[in-house]
């Protein structure tokens, strides 16, 4: 880590205040952490990192590695800016998130948020369970029958935490613990079946939106002294800070198309999402992934466990206008009993086309082959009822990193997303970690 460049802000962040307006010196403090934390992650990345299964499906994006490898750095650097522009100040309402005073107490002012899914609910003990099946050879992690200690982490996907009576689409990651591997497998979920963009360029350019309005959201707001010449001199101000935020966006012209349509797709995704219980909902992979040869996709669908939890999961009126509505309905039910899922998996329809079976995302398999296909049981996960001294800390969830990385021999997230994916939150990971970890000790 390198905090020696650092020592001058500290200095400047441990000096009697000189400035007129805080989001001055936030607006420091990103540029800070931008160059001496974010800019190594971009840099580290290089085509060894990238790899492709053409045999099942893979292609480059715009059938060029280096293009790929492009799009990758891109969406660090966009990403990580806009995880520095969720940087907050301590009891910000942004800081909804439920983190314990372990985290947000002290003399800790600012920390920042993780690319994906920022506002976690909980982390909560799970079992996962491998049933015998015909779908995995015996020799893999999922055709072999055991029982695993597993972790689940509840999320929201949007970008900056909301309350969560705010429609949204939820996540469910689910870690599975392998120590006599000495490894991870870990299932990342959404209570989508689909998500807005087929490939990481799509996404990157999406993801420049963003950024852009939460840049715009943090321009320093002018410092009139009353006269018309005042309030012009700050009005110039204001239109110079909103073309800066446009041009370092990033965003071409002629990607506005595309970003309109997916922006649409978000807004009809989000509509449909009812408010309901996480112990509710369905959770999908979305993206495909690969055995060996065999590819498939994967789905954890709530059930009813086999010993009767008295706790009703529907969210109460209260849960359901909370802010953290959907912990506390967790914890209410998680305190009474178990809460169980199926774990299912679907092969890929061997009719569809490589671009459709691994790249398409915006429609289910189901929807191109215009039937249900048929999902085959192969584990079930079940949430642990709360015990005293059990439960995963707030700062050990915060800290926790799920990606497709994290998987057993044999297993391969496949298409240009899940490639994205497994290396923009290794970086963006190592970023936050180290930089909030430089934060705290100042």
């Amino acid at each position: 880590m390198k905090f020696l460049p650092l020592i001058g802000l500290a200095t400047m962040l441990l000096a009697p205040p000189s400035y007129a307006n805080d989001q001055v010196l936030e607006q420091a403090l990103r540029q800070e952490l931008d160059t001496h934390f974010l800019q190594d992650k971009i840099d580290s990345i290089d085509e060894n990192d990238l790899s492709i299964r053409e045999d099942l499906g893979e292609s480059w994006i715009n059938n060029s590695k280096q293009h790929e490898l492009e799009v990758i750095r891109d969406g660090i650097d966009q990403l990580g800016h806009l995880m520095l522009g969720t940087y907050v100040v301590e009891n910000s309402p942004v800081l909804a998130t439920n983190l314990a005073d372990e985290v947000t107490g002290g003399h800790q002012d600012y920390r920042i948020l993780r690319d994906a899914h920022p506002k976690g609910h909980m982390c909560v003990n799970a079992a996962f369970e491998v049933l015998e099946n015909d779908f995995f050879p015996k020799e893999s992690f999922l055709g072999s029958t055991g029982r695993h200690q597993a972790i689940v982490r509840y999320s929201n996907a949007s970008a900056s935490p909301q309350s969560d009576a705010d429609k949204d689409i939820r996540g469910g990651a689910l870690k599975v613990l392998l120590p006599e591997q000495g490894q991870e497998h870990d299932f990342l979920m959404i209570t989508a079946p689909t998500i807005p963009t087929d490939n990481a360029e799509q996404f990157v350019n999406l993801v420049k939106v963003a950024r852009v309005a939460n840049c715009i959201g943090i321009i320093p707001e002018g410092e009139s002294d009353g006269s018309l010449l005042g309030a012009i001199a700050d009005f110039e101000q204001q239109v110079v800070a909103l073309g800066q935020c446009i041009r370092d966006g990033g965003l071409s012209i002629l990607d506005v198309p595309q970003v309109l349509l997916a922006l649409k797709r978000v807004n009809d995704l989000n509509k449909d999402s009812e408010i309901e219980s996480l112990l509710d909902k369905d959770f999908f992979s979305v993206a495909p992934y690969a055995y060996n040869d065999n590819v498939f996709k994967f789905e954890m669908s709530p059930v009813s466990c086999d010993e009767f939890n008295p706790e009703p999961s529907l969210l109460t009126a209260e849960e359901a206008n909370a802010d953290n509505g959907l912990e506390r309905n967790i914890s209410r039910v998680i305190s009474a009993g178990n809460a169980c899922y199926d774990f299912n998996v679907i092969s890929r329809p061997l009719f569809l086309t490589d671009k459709q079976a691994i790249e398409t995302h915006n429609k289910t398999w189901d929807e191109m082959a215009f039937y249900e296909l048929e999902r085959v049981k192969v584990a079930t996960v079940s949430i642990s009822q709360f015990e005293p001294g059990t439960a995963v800390s707030p700062l050990a969830c915060d800290n926790m990193t799920f990606t497709p990385r994290h998987s057993a021999p044999g297993f391969r997230p496949l298409g240009s997303l899940n490639r994205a994916r497994t290396l923009v939150y290794d970086a963006l990971a190592d970023f936050r970690l180290e930089a909030n970890t430089y934060l705290r000790q100042r």
